[in-house]
């Protein structure tokens, strides 16, 4: 999948396959353990659910990062998204979410963490500059582990989706099919 001049998106489905590797490094290095499951079930996530997809960003065939999401009737959950370390600070991550917003058919939801930080506000501002809304409902992000906290975040929307009319099913979808948790 061609993501722009610059960054190319190659689709992983193969539990095995060794850009996968650098998949892992990135993601447990960019989220902490309370925002990420255990890597070995995204790996089996790979095998038994055609819904969910990880995408490795090249530069100029270089892995520089990953975006996992899923896909879902109505919308699109981009789940994880991060820039490799070592690409940071030169535009890939705008560039390569661009791309991936132009490429889905569907509007995209995402979950951000409270805007309580500098941190925080400004992953809200890197995601409000590509056009995605903050939505004001109330929503956490069930836990990733047994016996895990529930994380107050919010989600963030892109496209043509109205959460005031359908926040409670895309929650339900949301915590049913990614999360395992029934409302």
């Amino acid at each position: 999948m061609e993501m722009s001049s610059m960054i190319t998106c190659r689709l992983v489905r193969d539990a095995n396959d060794s850009l996968l590797d650098l998949v892992e490094k990135t993601y447990t290095e960019s989220f902490p353990e309370v925002e990420r499951r255990d890597f070995d079930l995204v790996r089996k996530l790979l095998k038994r659910d055609d819904r969910f997809n990880v995408l490795a960003l090249l530069k100029a065939d270089e892995y520089v990062g990953f975006i996992t999401s899923w896909r879902f009737d109505g919308f699109v959950y981009a789940e994880h998204f991060a820039v490799d370390e070592s690409a940071r600070c030169g535009g890939i991550g705008t560039t390569a979410m661009r791309s991936f917003l132009a490429c889905q058919t569907e509007p995209v939801v995402l979950e951000v963490e409270m805007p309580t930080d500098e941190m925080s506000r400004r992953r809200i501002g890197f995601y409000e500059r590509l056009g995605f809304i903050l939505d004001t409902h109330e929503y956490q992000q069930p836990p990733y582990r047994s016996k895990g906290e529930w994380l107050d975040m919010r989600l963030m929307t892109y496209g043509s989706i109205d959460l005031e009319r359908s926040f409670k099913r895309v929650r339900g979808t949301i915590y049913q099919n990614v999360y395992g948790v029934n409302l």
